[in-house]
């Protein structure tokens, strides 16, 4: 299975150290939903990495702004779904899913 790398940027990041794996590439207008704490990002663009410091740096920077988080009965839709369950190594930003999933 082809998977897809991101630097992850959030608002008005000129410089990221957060990354996203996926296996299904990320497109502009899409929204992530983070399974951690609800918080929703929209992809406003994705663009090739000029200043990657590392070779293991991802090709690709997907820049997103922040839109809202959702309801607690929303995020437990959403993370049952998900067959997601936070554990002592869970964090914000570390698992998302696609809305809509």
């Amino acid at each position: 299975m082809e998977t897809h790398n991101y630097v992850w940027k959030i608002g008005l990041q000129f410089s990221s150290n957060v990354t996203l794996r996926t296996n299904k590439p990320v497109t502009e207008d899409t929204v992530l939903i983070d399974l951690y704490d609800g918080h929703k990002y929209l992809v406003q663009t994705v663009y090739p990495a000029t200043d990657r410091e590392w070779p293991s740096t991802p090709e690709k920077v997907m820049q997103t702004w922040p839109i809202g988080s959702l309801t607690e009965d929303e995020l437990s839709k959403i993370r049952d779904r998900a067959q997601y369950t936070p554990d002592e190594l869970a964090g914000p930003l570390g698992d998302v899913v696609f809305f809509p999933a």
